[in-house]
């Protein structure tokens, strides 16, 4: 399955949030960092950005999100190495 990777104004449209909000949530480990897609070029994959949403309808405060986005990370590099053997 193809990975969804959404674009900054794709991103503030989709999720209603302005480019400063989500900079400053990266900043407090409650969104994931963007992935670099070329030189200039940064994308979020839409499935880590839903896997925070759908937390913060459940209810889950900021530590749980934290660890959640460090789960994301964890993950991230787990399948960047899976796919370099």
């Amino acid at each position: 399955m193809p990975i969804k990777f959404l674009r900054l104004p794709s991103l503030t449209e989709r999720y209603d949030v302005c480019r400063s909000t989500v900079y400053n949530y990266i900043d407090r480990g409650l969104w994931v960092r963007p992935v670099a897609l070329g030189p200039r070029v940064v994308a979020w994959p839409a499935h880590e950005i839903d896997a925070i949403i759908e937390a913060r309808m459940r209810g889950a405060d900021d530590e749980q999100v934290r660890t959640l986005v460090a789960q994301l990370h964890a993950a991230r590099r787990s399948q960047t190495r899976a796919l370099a053997q």
